[in-house]
C-alpha cells in the first residue's frame, strides 16, 4: 500500500510540474509564432520587401510614435489572408510580445501586413490600438480607418509599401500629439436628418407615431369586420355533414391549401375512382380507376393534373406524383370556384385584406425612411416612433393575413367542423374514442391534424388491417402492413419542408482597430 501511496504522489508532483511548465512556456510559444522581439527595433520585415534605407526610416518615425505615447510594432509577413485573419494576426501579436508600456497599461499599437506571396506589393494591412488609445483615446476607430484609408491605402496601391507605412506611422504619431482632426462638417442630408430627428418629440417621432395610429387602426378596423362565427364548437369524433374533406378543410382554415388536396386524393381512393398501391419498399404509386365516380370540377381538374404527370397507362409514380403539384392551381381555382358557388367563400375576399397590407406596406416603408434619417443623424431617440410604426405596419399585417375568405355562412358552416377537428385531436389521448380510420383519414388530413392519428394507424397496420385507400394486392405476403406506404404517400404530396474573441486581460484586451486592402 506505501507503494502504491507514493508512486500516487510521485505521479501528482509530476502532473503539476508538467502543468506549470506549459503555463510558463505558454506566452514563448505564442511568441515563437511570430519570433522573437528584439530590443529596440519597432520594425520588422520577415518578407525581405523593404530595403536597408527604408527600414531605417520607419524606425525613425515608429520612434516618434513611441515618444507620443503609445510603444509601437510594425510587422510584415508574407500569407494569403482575410482582412479578419490579420486583426486577428495583430492582436495575438500584441499580447505574444507583451506590445505595451508597462503591465496593464494597454497602451501599445501594431501595425500588421499580410502580403501576398505570390506579390508582395498587395495584401492586408490592420492597425490595432489598446484601449487607453482607443477607448475614448486619440485613436477611436474612425481615425484608424481614416489613417489606412486616407493616408496610407493610397500609397500602397501605387506600390509605394515604404512610404505607406511611413504615413501611416506618422498619422498615427500627430493624433496622438494633437488628437484626430476634427469631424467634416455635416452634409446637407445630414444636416436635414438632424435637424427632423431631434430630441424625443422630433419631427421623425411625431409623425411615425401618427402613422403608426393610422395603420393599426385601419388594420383592426378590417380585421373587425371579418365575418365571426356565432357558437361553441364542440368536439366530436363524426362528420357532421357529407360535405367533402376538401371543402370542410378550406372552411375550418380559411383558405385554400395544398393539403385539402391532399386530402381529396385519399377520399377519391376510398371511393374507388383510385388506387394507392405499393410501388417497391416504402413507395406508392397512384392507378387511376374510375373516372365516372368523380363528383365534382375539382376533383376532375386534381383527376386531369394527375393524368398530366403520368407517363401514361392510368399510372402515376410517386416521382410524377411529386411533381403533379405543380399542376394544382386549375384545382385550387375549381375548388374555390365550388365554395363560391355554396355561398361559403367570398367573392372577392382580396378586397378586404387589401387596405390593411397597403397601410402595412406604407408603413413599413416610411419606417425604413425614418430610420435612415435617424441613423444619418445618430440620434438614438429618433427611433421611436419608427420602432413603434414597425411594430404596428407589422401587426397589421398579421391581421389582415388572419382575415379570412369565408362568407358568414361559411363561419357558421366551420363551426361544426372546427368541433370535428378537434375530436380528432382529442382522440388522440384518448384510446376509448372510436375512429373509423378510412372514414377520418382524409379529413384529418385536410384539417392538418393527421399527425393525432399516428399511433392509431401505426397500430392498426402492425394488427393487419387493410385501409379502404391501400391496394394491398399490389405487394401480396409483405409484412410490413400499411403504414409504411401511408408515409411514403403523404411524403409525395406534401409540400416540402423549410428547415471575435481576444486573451482576457493581455495588451490587447478592450482595444481595437481599422483595416483595409491594398
Amino acid at each position: 500500500m506505501r507503494t502504491i501511496a507514493r508512486a500516487i504522489r510521485r505521479l501528482t508532483w509530476a502532473t503539476m510540474i508538467v502543468v506549470l511548465m506549459l503555463l510558463l512556456a505558454s506566452p514563448a510559444i505564442g511568441a515563437t509564432e511570430y519570433g522573437e522581439p528584439v530590443p529596440g527595433q519597432r520594425v520588422y520585415d520577415t518578407t525581405g520587401l523593404l530595403t536597408a534605407d527604408e527600414l531605417a526610416d520607419l524606425e525613425a518615425r515608429a520612434a516618434a510614435v513611441e515618444a507620443a505615447g503609445a510603444p509601437v510594432i510594425v510587422y510584415l509577413q508574407a500569407r494569403d489572408a482575410s482582412q479578419r485573419e490579420t486583426e486577428a494576426d495583430a492582436r495575438a501579436l500584441m499580447d505574444a510580445w507583451d506590445v505595451q508600456s508597462a503591465p496593464g497599461a494597454r497602451d501599445g499599437v501594431v501595425m500588421f501586413f499580410n502580403l501576398q506571396p505570390d506579390n508582395l506589393r498587395r495584401g492586408e494591412v490592420f492597425i490595432y490600438a489598446g484601449e487607453k488609445h482607443f477607448d475614448g483615446g486619440n485613436l477611436p476607430q474612425s481615425e484608424l480607418q481614416r489613417i489606412i484609408d486616407e493616408e496610407m491605402i493610397p500609397l500602397l496601391r501605387a506600390d509605394q509599401t515604404a512610404a505607406g507605412i511611413g504615413a501611416g506611422l506618422d498619422a498615427i504619431a500627430h493624433a496622438l500629439t494633437y488628437g484626430p482632426p476634427p469631424p467634416p462638417p455635416p452634409s446637407r442630408f445630414e444636416q436635414i436628418a438632424e435637424d427632423l430627428t431631434a430630441g424625443v418629440f422630433s419631427i421623425v417621432n411625431l409623425v411615425s407615431s401618427a402613422i403608426a395610429a393610422l395603420v393599426f387602426a385601419i388594420g383592426l378596423r378590417r380585421f373587425r369586420e371579418r365575418p365571426v362565427a356565432h357558437g361553441t364548437a364542440t368536439p366530436t369524433t363524426m362528420p357532421p355533414s357529407t360535405r367533402p374533406p376538401a371543402v370542410a378543410g378550406a372552411l375550418v382554415d380559411g383558405h385554400i391549401m395544398d393539403r385539402h388536396l391532399e386530402a381529396t386524393l385519399i377520399d377519391l381512393a376510398n371511393r374507388g375512382a383510385l388506387a394507392i398501391e405499393p410501388a417497391g419498399e416504402k413507395k406508392v404509386q397512384v392507378r387511376l380507376l374510375d373516372r365516372t365516380l368523380l363528383r365534382t370540377p375539382f376533383e376532375v381538374a386534381l383527376w386531369e393534373a394527375l393524368e398530366g404527370s403520368s407517363a401514361g397507362a392510368g399510372l402515376v409514380t410517386s416521382k410524377e406524383l411529386r411533381a403533379s403539384r405543380s399542376k394544382w392551381s386549375r384545382t385550387r381555382e375549381e375548388l374555390r370556384k365550388h365554395l363560391e358557388h355554396e355561398g361559403l367563400y367570398a367573392p372577392n375576399p382580396g378586397s378586404r385584406r387589401r387596405p390593411a397590407y397597403l397601410a402595412a406596406a406604407v408603413g413599413f416603408l416610411v419606417t425604413v425612411i425614418a430610420a435612415v434619417l435617424a441613423g444619418g443623424a445618430e440620434q438614438p431617440l429618433a427611433g421611436i416612433g419608427p420602432l413603434l410604426l414597425g411594430i404596428a405596419s407589422l401587426v397589421t399585417l398579421i391581421l389582415a393575413a388572419s382575415i379570412r375568405d369565408t362568407t358568414q355562412f361559411g363561419e357558421a358552416e366551420a363551426v361544426a367542423w372546427r368541433g370535428y377537428k378537434e375530436g380528432i385531436t382529442s382522440a388522440r389521448n384518448d384510446l376509448a374514442a372510436v375512429l373509423d380510420l378510412d372514414e377520418v383519414l382524409p379529413y384529418a388530413v385536410a384539417f392538418g391534424v393527421v399527425d393525432s392519428l399516428d399511433d392509431r394507424l401505426k397500430e392498426a397496420s402492425e394488427a393487419g388491417y387493410q385501409p379502404a385507400w391501400f391496394n394491398a394486392t399490389m405487394q401480396p405476403g409483405s409484412s410490413m402492413g400499411f403504414y409504411p406506404y401511408w408515409v411514403g404517400f403523404h411524403t409525395a404530396v406534401s409540400p416540402p419542408s423549410s428547415s471575435s474573441g481576444g486573451s482576457v486581460g493581455g495588451a490587447s484586451a478592450g482595444g481595437g482597430g481599422a483595416g483595409g486592402s491594398f
